[in-house]
């Protein structure tokens, strides 16, 4: 691996530390209202099919031992219980001499994924047997489990000259992942040994530098001051060391990486200093928000965010249009946040309706949804003209940003704006569009808009013209609008379609569970029955069936029992049981039905 590459590994490991909340994102009404509490199906026991790959795995073939072996992880991934039962017949493919390569791959990993623990001394021996492809696999699962034995392993390998680079580094990480703190002075070796490869130095860095909380510094400051070797890859490792050290002469060595004409050391220093105490960051923020690298950006807009003023939030409030979405996404989350203080508030929206009034697409999309999450009806106006953009994110961003301020005077500009897009809709079949009209129909729905029923309708057939998001939401709507006043002329258009299975194509089944809520909000219990009859005799706990279940308690009052979760096996094995038991090791795979 090359300096440089090694590099950007480092760099994509730092972005965005310590800030990990949930994207402001446009969402719909719909998919929420009414809100559906479906149970997931449970996953059933398969002991047929449990019977039958132990069976394969004694048997000779090696792709029959492979696959059963894969089976049976994949299965448990999947939540299929009891698979432990295959724990022994695994364990004699796994230590088998006779068994082949690529079949004892997969029956350890099998154990691993089934946590058996108890096979831990079969998987070592075998790692230490059998090559590097098996220790890459066994290894990391033993030092999760913190296998004992391993240790001296570990140590042994940092202590030969002779271990292979991909040994070395599973030691190294092994040693990192158990904490063997007697493998210290080892590792410090490593670190300063320069003419040791830099993948296996940085490990090396890493794994020191978690073991201890004091003194490192004065390797640390030997390497920043070492120019004879890669000066990056050594004040990377430098700042590796010191990952747990708070001494005062650790912050004066980072406050001199804050600054680091490398942009991944920088971005790895002030990483640190965020983690330590975010006011260290404060007299490098300036300058490290005109820094070209996102890393760097972000680390100074995290210690901002941490220690909000009103002059920092203003600085904040322009990396909305920040050219990389990441950072322009997670400001704009982190301050509807800190909006939340009321001290805080006016000035983030004042700030956010500056960015909205330029013309900049990304830090119009990113102000037009802080200030619809933030509720900010001022905003509706600028927002209207936003609806014109060329830029999808900013003509869907404006649309649901109206949508969440839902203030009356926007009305006229919506309708006016929904009926202009379906006209375009003739020749233009743009997603961008659907979604932008499917947000509009649900801020009428929000204001009750009767000056958008027209254009709901228009919505209402099914219509090639039509995209499936726009015509969920102006029926949505249309039950909002006529909520608890059933309109015979709407239902029979909505019941249509409920009931149309012609070909081609048969309508959209979102779309007829969207009538049937809505017919449900319109109370329209001329259509009870029907609903009672399309639900059968013991209503299920998918979807479709909750949906009119819901609609008929809308209707009439009838409250419906829970539903019990589903029973879930899964298919498509590449064996499967047939009818008649099997119950032989010794029958033949063509008696197997695929």
């Amino acid at each position: 691996m090359s300096h440089q590459s090694l590099i950007y590994l480092i760099v994509t490991l730092v972005l965005f530390s310590g800030v990990s909340r949930a994207e402001i994102k446009p969402d719909f009404l719909m998919d929420s209202d009414p809100k559906f509490d479906r149970l997931s199906p449970v996953k059933k026991s398969m002991p047929e099919h449990i019977r039958l790959w132990i069976e394969v795995l004694a048997r000779p073939e090696i792709d029959y031992q492979r696959m059963a072996a894969e089976s049976i992880a994949f299965a448990h991934q999947k939540g299929i219980p009891d698979l432990i039962e295959a724990v022994p017949a695994l364990e004699t493919v796994l230590t088998a001499e006779s068994s082949h390569p690529s079949a004892r791959y997969a029956a350890a990993r099998a154990l691993i994924v089934l946590e058996s623990r108890s096979s831990s001394e079969k998987l070592f021996d075998v790692s230490q047997k059998h090559g590097s492809e098996l220790r890459q696999l066994i290894e990391p699962a033993l030092a999760a489990w913190d296998y004992l034995p391993i240790r001296s392993v570990w140590k042994k390998r940092l202590e030969t000259r002779e271990t292979r680079p991909q040994d070395l580094i599973l030691a190294t990480r092994g040693i990192r992942r158990v904490r063997e703190t007697s493998a210290l002075a080892t590792l410090q070796q490593m670190t300063l040994n320069f003419i040791q490869t830099p993948e296996i130095r940085l490990e090396a860095a890493s794994a020191a530098g978690e073991l201890a909380e004091t003194g490192l510094e004065a390797d640390a400051d030997r390497l920043v001051q070492e120019t004879r070797t890669s000066s990056t890859i050594n004040r990377h490792c430098a700042l590796r060391l010191l990952a747990r050290h708070t001494s005062e002469t650790t912050l004066k060595l980072l406050a001199e990486r804050a600054t680091d004409p490398e942009p991944s050391v920088a971005a790895a220093a002030l990483k640190r200093l965020n983690q330590i105490d975010s006011t260290l960051v404060l007299p490098f923020v300036e300058l490290a928000l005109q820094n070209k690298d996102v890393n760097v950006r972000t680390q100074a807009a995290l210690a901002y965010i941490k220690l909000p003023t009103k002059d920092r939030i203003r600085t904040l409030a322009e990396l909305l249009d920040d050219p990389v979405p990441d950072l322009r996404r997670q400001v704009c989350t982190e301050l509807s946040r800190i909006a939340k203080q009321p001290e805080f508030e006016e000035t983030i929206q004042s700030a956010a309706m500056e960015i909205l009034s330029r013309d900049r697409w990304r830090g119009q999309e990113q102000s037009a949804l802080l200030l619809g999450e933030l509720g900010h009806k001022p905003s509706w106006k600028r927002m209207t003209e936003l609806l014109e953009s060329s830029r999808p994110e900013v003509m869907i961003g404006s649309a649901w940003g109206l949508r969440k301020i839902a203030d009356p005077e926007s009305i006229p500009a919506i309708v006016d704006k929904i009926r202009r897009q379906t006209e375009v809709r003739k020749t233009n079949q743009s997603a961008e569009i659907d979604l932008q009209v499917a947000h509009l129909f649900e801020a009428c729905a929000r204001m009750l808009a009767k000056e958008a029923e027209p254009e709901m309708l228009v919505y209402v057939p099914k219509n090639l013209m039509n995209g499936e998001r726009s015509r969920c939401c102006a029926i949505w709507a249309l039950g909002w609008l006529y909520a608890g006043k059933p309109d015979r002329s709407i239902g029979r258009q909505l019941i249509e379609r409920v009931n149309d299975n012609s070909m081609p194509p048969v309508e959209n089944l979102l779309v007829k569970r969207i009538c049937i809520v809505s017919l449900g909000r319109m109370k329209a219990v001329d259509y009870a029955a029907e609903f009672r009859q399309k639900l059968g005799k013991k209503p299920s706990n998918d979807t479709y069936s909750l949906t009119l279940q819901w609609a008929l308690t809308q209707m009439t009052g009838e409250e419906f029992p829970d539903v019990p979760p589903e029973l879930a096996g899964i298919g498509g094995w590449f064996l499967d049981p047939i009818p008649s038991k099997v119950t032989s090791a010794n029958d033949d795979p063509a008696n197997l039905q695929p």
